[in-house]
C-alpha cells in the first residue's frame, strides 16, 4: 500500500494512475530525476514536488485511522483489484471498502432504476433480485432510494450477496434513510467508494459512482427508469465500456418506464422478463445443476480458484506452488470434469463457477 502515500500527498489520481502503469513498485519512481519527470513523463513541477513529499507521509497512521472505522483500501496494483474494473477507461486508483472484497471476483450483475419506484417496479426488482440470488449471482447497485435499495434489501433477505457502490466517503451515510441497509451490507456483503473519508455526496460524485457499478458488473439490469436520470447514465456507461444492458419492459403509459422501453426500442438493451434470459445470454448454468457435478479435492479447488483469467501452466504453478507434474494431472482431471478448458497459447480457463456453487449450497444450508 505504499502507493497510497501519493494520495495522502495530494497527487492527482490521473498522475498516480500513470505512475502505477509505468512502474512495478512505488519505490521505483524515485530512481528518476526531476528533469525526467517533467520532460519525459510530462508531469508538472508542482506534481513532482508532491511526489517527492509523499516519501514523508505516515502510512501506518493513516491505515490505523481507517482500520478503527473497519475500512480498508484496495489499490489499482492489488491482486484483489477486479480485472473488469481495471479495464474501463478511467479505473479508480484506490477503493475504500468495508466487507467481503472477494465478492468482486464473483459473477456480478448491476441492478439500477428510478428512485421513485412504482408497485410494478418494486415487484419486478424483487423478482429479479431473488432469481439472481437463487442462481448464485452477486447483485450490485448504488444504495440509493428506490430500485437500488429494493435490490440490496431483497438480496440480503434471500441470504444472497450484494455490493453497494456509494458516492460519498464511507463515514458519511447517504441517504440517511438507508442507514440500516448500509450497515447490513457492510457486515454481510461489500460496500465500496472511491472517495476518501469525509467526502460529501456531491452531485458530481454519482456519475463517477455509476461507472464503478458498470465496471465491476458483467451486465447492467435496468428495472424501471424515466427518460433521463442516473440509471440511464449507468446504462450508457455500460454500453461504452462494452458491458451488456438488460431492461425490464414497462407500462407504455408510465413516465417511469420510458427509459427502459426506449433502451429496448433503440436496441441498446435486451428485453428480459426473468433472470433465465440473462443466464442464457452468458450460457451460465443453473447452480442447482452444477453443484451436483462438482466434487473437488483441495488441490483441484486451489487450481480452479486461480483460473479467474486465462493462465499458462507456469503461471498456475507460480500462483499455487503445486509441482508441474501434479498440476498437469489436476488440470487433466478438471478438463474431464468439464470445469476447465485448454485454449490457444498453452493456457487454461474455467468453464464453470465452483465458488458460486459452494456459496449457493451454503445458502441452502442456512
Amino acid at each position: 500500500m505504499e502507493w497510497y502515500k501519493l494520495r495522502m500527498a495530494g497527487v492527482r489520481d490521473c498522475v498516480i494512475r500513470n505512475l502505477m502503469e509505468r512502474f512495478e513498485n512505488y519505490e521505483d519512481i524515485f530512481n528518476f530525476d526531476k528533469f525526467t519527470f517533467i520532460n519525459d513523463f510530462q508531469i508538472k513541477e508542482e506534481e513532482y514536488l508532491k511526489i517527492i513529499e509523499s516519501k514523508n507521509m505516515n502510512l501506518k497512521e493513516e491505515i490505523e485511522k481507517l482500520s478503527k472505522k473497519d475500512i480498508k483500501i484496495l489499490s489499482f496494483k492489488s491482486s484483489d483489484y477486479p480485472e473488469n474494473l481495471k479495464n474501463i477507461a478511467q479505473p479508480p486508483v484506490f477503493l475504500y471498502y468495508r466487507g467481503d472484497i472477494t465478492l468482486l471476483k464473483k459473477r456480478i450483475i448491476g441492478v439500477v432504476g428510478t428512485r421513485r419506484a412504482t408497485t410494478y417496479g418494486r415487484v419486478a426488482c424483487e423478482k429479479f433480485s431473488q432469481e439472481l440470488v437463487e442462481n448464485g449471482i452477486v447483485t450490485a447497485s448504488g444504495l440509493a432510494l428506490g430500485i437500488d435499495g429494493i435490490c440490496h434489501k431483497r438480496t440480503l433477505e434471500k441470504k444472497g450477496k450484494t455490493i453497494a457502490v456509494v458516492g460519498s466517503g464511507l463515514d458519511i451515510i447517504y441517504p440517511r434513510e438507508n442507514k440500516v441497509l448500509w450497515e447490513l451490507i457492510g457486515k454481510n456483503g461489500l460496500i465500496l467508494s472511491e472517495f476518501p473519508l469525509g467526502a460529501e455526496p456531491m452531485a458530481r460524485n454519482f456519475p463517477m459512482r455509476n461507472r464503478i457499478i458498470a465496471g465491476i458488473s458483467k451486465g447492467i439490469l435496468v428495472v424501471e427508469s424515466k427518460k433521463s436520470g442516473g440509471s440511464l447514465i449507468t446504462a450508457e456507461i455500460a454500453l461504452e465500456e462494452g458491458r451488456d444492458v438488460f431492461a425490464v419492459p414497462g407500462d407504455i403509459f408510465s413516465p417511469v418506464s420510458e427509459g427502459c422501453n426506449d433502451l429496448i426500442k433503440n436496441s441498446q438493451a435486451k428485453l428480459v422478463t426473468s433472470v433465465a434470459d440473462i443466464l442464457a445470454e452468458y450460457d451460465w448454468k443453473k447452480i442447482e445443476k452444477l453443484k451436483a457435478k462438482i466434487d473437488l479435492t483441495p488441490q483441484e479447488e486451489k487450481i480452479y480458484s486461480v483460473l479467474e483469467t486465462e493462465l499458462t501452466l507456469d503461471e498456475i504453478i507460480m500462483k499455487t506452488s503445486i509441482k508441474a507434474g501434479e498440476a498437469l494431472a489436476i488440470l487433466m482431471d478438471l478438463e474431464l470434469k468439464k470445469l476447465v478448458a485448454s485454449v490457444a497459447g498453452g493456457k487454461y480457463r474455467r468453464k464453470a463457477y465452483v465458488n458460486d456453487c459452494c456459496f449457493f449450497s451454503q445458502i441452502l444450508v442456512k
